[in-house]
């Protein structure tokens, strides 16, 4: 019978063999959810196993060839054919249903963009930066990764998400508020549309700057506190603005203070056992910092360089500075 490998029924089934146990593959990837959560390499991982089967199928068509009597590969051929056509039917009904889903999807988010009210109306008082330039950090308030910036000059909309779904896209999930910005006549920009409980980190649009600090993130997201006052937090598009790690943002402020300036030492060594340094100042501009250590600039009331010195910026995940960033 190995006369029948080389017969046209014989390599019929090969081909068939081939596209049949590919789409078996594709079907076994999606159901298992095998590229569930790669990102860009899920694409790839799902077309592997489509390869992987093929080969698969390929080899026992090659067995079968070999063993088989004309007529059962004539019956294995139809039943190839048959899994071929349910495997088209089931990728089609698919596409369809998630084409429908992105269309249903596209209505609900145009409906999402409608202003809820006036931002006079609903935004809460803001406890930071709306009249003091000086931020304090509560110990029971999480310190975070470091400040998130809006880029409202781009994204007239802020968006922000509740609940998550690991693997998803921005695109895929739906938004549960926003804050919405109107350009001023003669240039910068206002809130427009706010939710009630919008109490961020730094609010003042005079001075282009709305900070929100960034408690996690991921590939997509970027979740930050958007009360100050209850600490609660919600998630934006991690592209929707810029994203500045605590060292980064410390380096781009005005000057730094301690809280209690008597409970704190300036070092002449980035560790506790260094000799201090007594120079009188009046405040601390950041020039270095470290993982736990910041080098200051010691400036007096018309900030004038005094000398310099090592300070301990944060300690067991607490900020022990407050900074300014205006001046």
């Amino acid at each position: 019978m190995a006369h029948n490998m080389i017969k046209p029924f014989s390599f019929l089934m090969y081909f068939l063999a081939l596209i049949a146990f590919f789409f078996l593959g594709l079907i076994y990837a999606g159901i298992t959810e095998a590229g569930k959560g790669q990102m860009l390499a899920g694409g790839a991982i799902v077309f592997g196993y489509g390869v992987i089967a093929a080969f698969i199928g390929l080899c026992i068509a090659l067995i079968l060839g070999y063993s088989l009597k004309r007529h059962f590969i004539i019956k294995i051929n139809v039943l190839l054919t048959l899994i071929i056509a349910a495997s088209f039917a089931y990728f089609t009904i698919k596409y369809q249903k998630r084409q429908k889903e992105k269309e249903q999807h596209k209505i609900e988010h145009q409906q999402s963009k409608r202003p809820t009210a006036p931002a006079e109306n609903k935004i809460a008082k803001p406890i930071a930066m709306l009249a003091k330039n000086t931020s304090t950090f509560n110990s029971k308030s999480p310190m975070g990764l470091g400040m998130f910036i809006p880029n409202f000059h781009e994204n007239k909309t802020l968006y922000f998400y509740g609940n998550l779904t690991q693997g998803k896209s921005v695109q895929e999930h739906m938004p549960v508020d926003s804050i919405t910005f109107k350009q001023r006549e003669y240039g910068g920009f206002d809130i427009a549309t706010a939710p009630p409980w919008l109490v961020p980190d730094h609010l003042k649009l005079d001075y282009d700057m709305l900070y929100f600090k960034v408690q996690s993130i991921s590939h997509d997201f970027i979740e930050v506190t958007v009360n100050t006052t209850n600490n609660q937090t919600s998630f934006v598009d991690r592209y929707a603005g810029k994203l500045m790690y605590w060292p980064e943002f410390l380096l781009g402020i005005n000057s730094v203070e301690f809280p209690n300036p008597e409970n704190h030492n300036i070092y002449a060594r980035p560790f506790d056992a260094a000799g201090t340094i007594n120079t009188p100042y009046s405040f601390m501009r950041p020039l270095k910092v470290t993982d736990e250590w910041m080098y200051v600039a010691l400036l007096d009331d018309d900030f004038k360089n005094k000398g310099h010195g090592w300070i301990r910026w944060k300690k067991q995940g607490k900020m022990l500075i407050t900074y300014s960033l205006l001046s």
